[in-house]
């Protein structure tokens, strides 16, 4: 049973479906999913606009109104457990950001990432910390020419960029701890001395 009012809404973006489980765009919903994994919870329940577990205080969600429409279901689980701006934590791709990269924020645009976007403007606020996930490689910086950027963040990743990950999404899943057992402000502590990632 739900705790009446959660200390953390962690949020992981993707869409939802098996066609998409390998996306780039998904590795929200990965990242998530491998958190959960480490603390040995996975009692997600189904809703109208999303999956929801939790554990202690905290919930985590996976939306299920794809991509574009994120900020839905964010928006109907922060007013309904009562969550705060800065206990609310999203994680999403970033094709801005290199493959194997990490930048956490406490707040800021949406930069140009849809479903950041209808989150923003769902909770009319970017006041809540983000981990974006990098996700761009050579493809995407070369998209205009071969694929539409859309194709690329639909596209999985390759055997080799796959092994990458494997070192990345655990160290997401370690930083994200910090924010879950304490606050944003040990999480950015934690990444400011891992020299490998990226912070701004």
């Amino acid at each position: 049973m739900f705790a009446k009012t959660p200390q953390k809404l962690i949020v992981g973006l993707g869409n939802p479906g098996q066609e998409y489980e390998n996306n780039r765009h998904n590795i929200g919903f990965v990242v998530l999913k491998e958190l959960c994994k480490k603390i040995h919870t996975n009692n997600f329940k189904k809703k109208r606009s999303y999956f929801i577990a939790n554990k202690n205080d905290w919930l985590f969600l996976i939306p299920r109104t794809f991509m574009n429409f994120s900020g839905i279901a964010v928006r109907k689980a922060f007013r309904k457990y009562n969550i705060t701006l800065n206990n609310l934590l999203i994680v999403l791709d970033d094709v801005n950001l290199p493959l194997g990269k990490i930048r956490i924020r406490e707040s800021g645009s949406d930069g140009g990432h849809n479903g950041l976007k209808s989150i923003i403007s769902e909770l009319n606020s970017q006041d809540f910390p983000r981990v974006r996930m990098g996700i761009a490689t050579q493809i995407s910086e070369n998209a205009d020419r071969l694929i539409s950027l859309k194709e690329f963040v639909l596209s999985d990743f390759t055997e080799d960029e796959n092994k990458i990950l494997k070192n990345t999404i655990p160290q997401a899943v370690n930083l994200i701890s910090h924010f879950l057992f304490q606050n944003y402000k040990k999480m950015s502590n934690a990444f400011s001395q891992i020299s490998s990632l990226s912070v701004s």
